[in-house]
């Protein structure tokens, strides 16, 4: 799904399209995010989804992460992590070899799921945003967008979206049996073989991860 500004004569239009055709959504609420406290007590986690979404042999995964303590990543062979916060006031991770810092607003960090790192609270709990993915089989790409006004896309070839709604709301415009997407809610945007014209209409800030097949 590719997305560009629309030419628009009005200087002040702040309207960004992207055309949609041929694509399907998911609708996941905040409160229907699986919960999942951690082993050694340090955090809870809020999983939206993972592909394939039964086993757990999953080649993408995307969760909240509520960091409680300090402590040490898990570690993920195979896999590349792209962190964001949310909330509180950010962590230092220390790697082997560098150290690297989460700090507001909505930092980021990118780093392979293989390296040993430990986290380090700088002023009480954070909340962020995780996206873990088999990098021999995937690509995530994560950019924070406003959005302002109906956003349309257009389908790639192996590439399906995730938008999560750090503010704001909107709705899928083109289904009128679409549920209100809230803040903390999460929308999955992918190719299909039906001819359904997909339109977003929202107002906010989200984190748009691009998923792209290899």
């Amino acid at each position: 799904m590719g997305c560009q500004p629309a030419l628009a004569h009005d200087l002040y239009n702040e309207l960004f399209l992207c055309q949609t055709v041929r694509m399907y959504y998911r609708h996941f609420p905040a409160s229907e995010f699986t919960r999942m406290p951690w082993k050694n007590g340090g955090g809870l986690s809020h999983e939206i989804f993972r592909f394939p979404e039964t086993g757990d042999q999953w080649l993408w995964r995307i969760s909240l992460a509520e960091v409680a303590s300090d402590g040490a990543f898990s570690i993920f062979p195979g896999c590349m992590r792209h962190l964001t916060l949310l909330s509180g006031e950010g962590m230092r991770l220390d790697f082997a070899d560098r150290s690297a810092e989460l700090l507001p607003p909505y930092s980021s960090v990118i780093f392979s799921g293989e390296e040993a790192l430990s986290a380090y609270l700088i002023d009480g709990a954070t909340t962020d945003f995780n996206a873990i993915w088999q990098a021999d089989k995937y690509t995530i790409d994560v950019e924070r967008r406003a959005m302002h006004g109906s956003i349309w896309c257009v389908a790639e070839h192996k590439t399906s979206w995730l938008v999560y709604f750090i503010s704001g709301h909107g709705r899928i415009k083109s289904d009128a049996d679409s549920p209100e997407i809230q803040t903390g809610d999460a929308v999955w945007l992918k190719p299909n073989d039906s001819t359904q014209r997909l339109i977003l209409e929202a107002a906010g800030e989200a984190l748009w991860l691009k998923i792209t097949e290899r």
